[in-house]
């Protein structure tokens, strides 16, 4: 038999089943052989939350009520007094919080005992990992050799060839330093040598002129034609014999400084052909063992890929030891999550101790004193904040479940499509009123419920909200992401308590079986399923709404809410 949780929404949808089923009743009375029917529904994952849904008013607000989630506690100091000017961060109040404190030591030591137990799964794990470590390492040894070895002569080879560089680089340095000396003294040798070459040519021909001009006179003879010019002969030879001596005198000197500079410049030009002969030398030698390192360097490099191959394998083998040490963290997490999660609980509460105020401007009113025990009421009262708030009612069916910091998702017609988020901060601990003018969602079920006001800050403001406008608002109570889901009314339940769907077996529906699932959070038209048989693509058998009116078209006429 199917059991329905009765909601005021879940009130409305009902009402609207029944009217339309009515419809299809009367229609059905005309129809006396017509076919059932049904729809099918894919299984999907969704967001699903409860809410409550309600229409509030937007004001300005110039007063921030200062409130606290630590109910109960005594509130050990008051640090400010009506009139005073304070910013945000100034602390107002502070709550004794020893208890609170007294609880997080039991649950850290509770914690603590947890994790010892959890991390002797983590250490067997550990060890195995480092046994497998160990194997890689014996492995990996032999090849290890290898590499070292002919890293090893490799080095060498790099090494007498950084030596050979190095003599080169330093006879290379003597050369150069030595280069403009042996340039400039090369180039006087050179001037030298050719001006003294010339002088000894000259003086050469000069007493080859000299000589020839003698002989010819001695070759004359009395009976000679010549002989009677032979006196303007001589008196030529004698001016030959002037420029003989003028040479002869020129060369002398000039192969005197010839020689002085010859002298000077053997060693330089010994010095100098010597390093370019030992840098040759050096520049054969470095062509010989670039050779030598090439080879050795590929014989590195082959020895280097055999080594990572046989690293590569053994980290193989310790990859699933990895994996199980994390298994085993991941149970040290687990078996932790619930009490971190008191102690985080625990902490966030001992911050709280510690009222400070959240927005610049004057305490208009102190509601609180040293030694009061905090009943949950405004502490304080702050004016001269120029931000939007939203106020609305609630009404007493939904107000237990409405608590401040809950999460509000806001729509106004003057936003258009944008939905706003804001936070409760205010939740009235007495009803505003007994009437049935509820500003909230209205109820067919009861018209004379008493309301309680609560308030709403936005999460961000928009310079398209104007004081007065309405605002449609649901507030999330309880949420849960990415789960599975199917429409409430998917739901079957047994005489034994557990509950079921039905899944379709073919695309008619007319084929189907039971799947038993467990349920989650209901929203308010879909319900959050559990089962670990559920996979993607299943789909749902539903009764099949005639008439015209399919159930995506009743969400449609409850409006987006009714898909959450």
């Amino acid at each position: 038999m199917k059991k329905l949780k009765v909601t005021k929404k879940k009130i409305i949808i009902l009402v609207i089943i029944v009217i339309i089923g009515i419809v299809i009743f009367n229609n059905n009375t005309n129809k006396q052989e017509e076919v059932v029917q049904y729809e099918l529904e894919e299984i999907e994952k969704r967001t699903v939350a409860k809410t409550v849904s309600a229409t509030g008013v937007i004001n300005s607000t110039n007063t921030k009520n200062v409130i606290s989630t630590l109910t109960g506690s005594e509130i050990l100091s008051v640090n400010v007094k009506k009139g005073d000017k304070i910013n945000a961060g100034d602390i107002i109040c502070t709550f004794d919080i020893s208890n609170i404190q007294e609880n997080l030591n039991i649950a850290q030591a509770t914690q603590n005992t947890s994790q010892t137990q959890a991390n002797i799964g983590l250490q067997s794990a550990q060890r195995s990992l480092n046994d497998a470590i160990e194997n890689k390492n014996t492995q990996v040894a032999s090849s290890q050799e290898d590499v070292n070895s002919a890293k090893s002569a490799y080095d060498n080879a790099v090494n007498q060839l950084n030596n050979i560089n190095a003599s080169l680089n330093e006879k290379q340095n003597l050369k150069n330093q030595l280069e403009p000396t042996y340039q400039q003294n090369l180039k006087n040798y050179s001037t030298i040598k050719s001006e003294y070459e010339a002088k000894e040519l000259s003086f050469n021909q000069a007493t080859n002129n000299y000589n020839a001009k003698v002989a010819e006179i001695n070759s004359i003879t009395p009976d000679d034609d010549r002989f009677q010019n032979i006196g303007a002969l001589e008196q030529e030879a004698t001016q030959l014999k002037v420029v003989l001596n003028t040479a002869e005198s020129e060369y002398l000197k000039t192969k005197s400084v010839y020689e002085g500079i010859n002298a000077s410049f053997a060693p330089i030009q010994n010095q100098y052909n010597a390093l370019v002969s030992e840098i040759a030398g050096l520049q054969n030698q470095k062509a010989t063992i670039d050779s030598t390192v090439s080879q050795l360097k590929s014989t590195y490099d082959k020895m280097v890929t055999a080594y990572n191959a046989t690293i590569s394998s053994a980290d193989s083998a310790i990859a699933s030891m990895k994996d199980n040490v994390e298994n085993s963290k991941l149970a040290v997490q687990s078996n932790s999550l619930a009490t971190a999660t008191q102690i985080n609980a625990y902490k966030e509460q001992i911050e709280n101790g510690i009222v400070k105020s959240t927005v610049n401007g004057t305490v208009t009113n102190i509601n609180v004193k040293k030694g009061d025990i905090y009943t949950g009421s405004t502490i304080a009262t702050i004016e001269g904040t120029e931000e939007f708030i939203i106020e609305a009612e609630i009404d007493e069916y939904d107000i237990p479940d409405i608590e401040v910091g809950m999460k509000v998702l806001i729509k106004t017609d003057a936003t258009r499509d944008e939905e706003l988020e804001g936070r409760i901060t205010y939740v009235a601990t007495s009803a505003t009123n007994n009437s049935n003018e509820l500003t909230g969602m209205s109820t067919m079920a009861n018209s004379s419920n008493a309301t309680y006001k609560i308030e709403i800050s936005l999460d961000s403001q928009n310079d398209r909200l104007r004081l007065g406008m309405n605002a449609k608002l649901s507030i999330i109570t309880e949420m849960e992401e990415n789960v599975w889901t199917v429409p409430y009314n998917a739901i079957y339940e047994k005489e034994d308590g557990t509950h079921y769907i039905e899944i379709a077996k073919d695309e008619t529906g007319e084929n189907k079986e039971e799947l038993e699932v467990e349920i989650g959070i209901e929203g308010t038209y879909y319900t959050q399923i559990k089962s670990d048989k559920i996979k993607a693509g299943m789909k749902i058998v539903l009764p099949k709404v005639e008439s015209g009116n399919s159930i995506e078209s009743l969400i449609e006429m409850m409006g987006a809410d009714a898909g959450i």
